[in-house]
């Protein structure tokens, strides 16, 4: 087969593949696991490592949570979800 050449496959694979919706359902699962142990995790961080009040932790956490969560809706607004 030449390099210029094209063949279509289509036909040859009928397995199903991630899409787009289901990569949007991960990262909205990863998102609410995040902010279920936000609270602990600050509260392990402020106890172990940091010397410092959980508090201070829990909001910087929640600021950057909120910058995940900007950026995962202007994709989701940038991508097209033509399944």
């Amino acid at each position: 087969m030449a390099l210029n050449e094209t063949t279509d496959r289509s036909s040859e694979y009928t397995g199903r593949t991630v899409g787009t919706k289901e990569q949007l359902g991960a990262g909205v699962l990863g998102l609410g696991f995040l902010t279920l142990i936000m609270p602990w995790a600050s509260t392990e961080i402020a106890a172990l490592v940091a010397k410092s009040d959980p508090y201070a932790i829990l909001s910087g956490s929640v600021m950057v949570l909120g910058l995940f969560i900007i950026a995962a809706g202007i994709a989701i607004i940038v991508q097209r979800l033509d399944d």
